[in-house]
């Protein structure tokens, strides 16, 4: 699809006003005003698309993240108890799994829950290796 529309293409929320670029979801022109970007190099869209690109991505973020930092968060204070090794190894699993997942988009997932949670695992760990050797 061509970015740039067709000589004395016009804007359609803005009619006085030529369109300067075609919006790369939809194909529909758009004045300089109405475009949207997710950064300065990319395609922009127009703001139907944008709308609508905003109302998925807050959905997806949504979905993602939050609950399996907070369920690797609760499992690192449970680690805490010591020789509780199956609950352990299952902390270790998640919040590894959480801390991979937070460095995917959207990057402003919170990283402290899986870190958190991986400490409290360790220090768990080590208070059952101690228990176990000096018994």
């Amino acid at each position: 699809m061509n970015h740039f529309p067709p000589e004395g293409a016009t804007c359609p929320g803005h009619p006085e006003a030529p369109a300067t670029w075609t919006c790369g979801r939809c194909g529909s022109f758009m004045c300089a005003e109405c475009e949207r970007r997710t950064r300065p190099e990319a395609r922009p869209m127009c703001p139907a698309c944008w709308e609508l690109r905003g109302r998925n991505v807050t959905v997806n973020q949504a979905r993602s993240g939050t609950g399996l930092q907070t369920a690797g968060l609760v499992l690192g204070v449970i680690s805490l108890i010591p020789m509780c090794v199956a609950i352990q190894i299952a902390s270790l699993v998640l919040n590894i799994v959480a801390l991979v997942k937070s460095k995917e988009p959207p990057a402003d997932k919170v990283r402290w829950q899986p870190i958190t949670g991986l400490i409290l695992t360790a220090v768990g760990l080590v208070a059952t290796v101690l228990i176990a050797v000096l018994n």
